[in-house]
């Protein structure tokens, strides 16, 4: 439902569950993923017309990515330290509601060129719910310096949000000519079938200055970095603040509530860290080629990764994700002569490779990941 109704910019609430073809309501009886769309054959039980396979198909996938995640932690302990379900149940939950969320970017992106940023902001928030309420040790430790640095940055995102809301911030590229969401061809008008969708990615020919446009979205961000430098500053400079600093995050004197403000902070840590890798390489690409680079749902994509894991698996996702899509992109381009690719089905697919194996490069990459656990402490 949700790879159906997004896209075309339709709730996934209202109107209740109904028939693509006669609209009227489906019962709950029929609405049991898998197996009522078994039992009916893939039929309306009222009008006979045919569902889409594309529902069945995608339920059976998040149910093999649950349940092999399931495998992978618990039976065959691919990772260490996962521990037994009961102790980690909250950490699996919010790592099963990610690959269904990535599953659902997945398909979008790769047949519309959209990402739904309502399923990224969902991820993000289960994310940060779940880490402040059972910390898991899956997520990376954070230091006080990072953490005040993680909040003052989102005190910086929600200043420069206030700022777009009244007006003094203008958002990117809102005067940019669109194109046509497909590029006719000669062959499909040949065969009066619909065109396939192609990426926006806005130039000088769009009516804009991509250089000048990609200024506004540094400028929306200067208040969360000035905010993020100030932050160890004054940890450094003013003692009474270190001092309460580092009791708020002190199990031994601030109790439970440490441990959860820890959590909270590590997943904010973690979203920031995650969009930063995708939207610094926006701003430089764009600044460098005069050209739109990547697209703001990567961003959102990785953040969510970030929120529920902690900032080193998307770290490590951003890395992998250009050789997983480099083969796909070469064919694209030798092909069919696409210069353009959605990307967000190969961050998700670095993603859960990294979650499944994350021992063995953080093998490859600890070297890497201490000094950068030392740059943010």
């Amino acid at each position: 439902m949700v790879v159906y109704r997004l896209p075309r910019g339709q709730s996934i609430v209202f109107p209740p569950s109904h028939c693509p073809a006669c609209g009227r309501s489906i019962r709950w009886y029929d609405n049991i993923p898998i197996i009522s769309y078994l039992l009916l054959r893939g039929r309306c039980r009222f009008c006979k017309g045919t569902i889409s396979p594309q529902y069945v198909i995608v339920e059976v996938s998040a149910a093999l990515l649950v349940a092999g995640l399931y495998v992978c932690y618990y039976v065959l302990r691919i990772r260490d330290g996962a521990g037994g379900f009961g102790q980690s149940w909250v950490m699996f939950a919010s790592h099963a509601v990610l690959l269904c969320g990535l599953l659902a970017c997945s398909i979008i992106d790769a047949k519309h060129w959209i990402v739904p940023l309502e399923v990224c902001w969902f991820v993000s928030l289960v994310g940060l719910v779940c880490s402040g309420a059972d910390p898991h040790p899956f997520t990376a430790t954070i230091s006080p310096a990072a953490g005040a640095m993680s909040l003052a940055a989102v005190v910086g995102i929600a200043v420069a949000l206030a700022g777009k809301h009244f007006g003094l911030i203008r958002e990117s590229f809102i005067d940019a000519t669109d194109k046509p969401a497909a590029e006719p061809d000669r062959a499909a008008n040949k065969a009066k079938t619909k065109p396939k969708p192609t990426a926006v990615a806005f130039t000088s020919a769009h009516g804009v200055n991509p250089r000048k446009e990609i200024l506004l979205e540094l400028l929306f961000l200067l208040p969360a970095i000035v905010l993020a430098a100030a932050a160890p500053l004054v940890l450094v400079k003013l003692q009474t603040a270190r001092e309460v600093w580092t009791g708020l995050l002190d199990p031994q004197i601030s109790g439970r509530f440490a441990v959860h403000f820890r959590g909270v902070l590590a997943a904010l840590l973690g979203y920031l860290v995650g969009g930063l890798w995708i939207w610094g390489i926006r701003i430089l690409g764009t600044l460098v080629f005069g050209k739109e680079a990547m697209g703001m749902g990567d961003v959102h994509i990785l953040a969510g990764v970030g929120a529920v894991t902690g900032w080193i698996v998307p770290s490590m996702a951003f890395f992998i994700a250009p050789l997983f899509g480099l083969l796909w992109a070469v064919y694209l381009w030798l092909g069919r002569g696409q210069r353009e690719l959605p990307y967000g089905p190969w961050l998700a697919a670095a993603t859960l490779v990294v979650m499944l194996f994350y021992d063995a490069f953080a093998g490859f990459v600890r070297p890497l990941a201490q000094t950068l656990q030392i740059m943010i402490e």
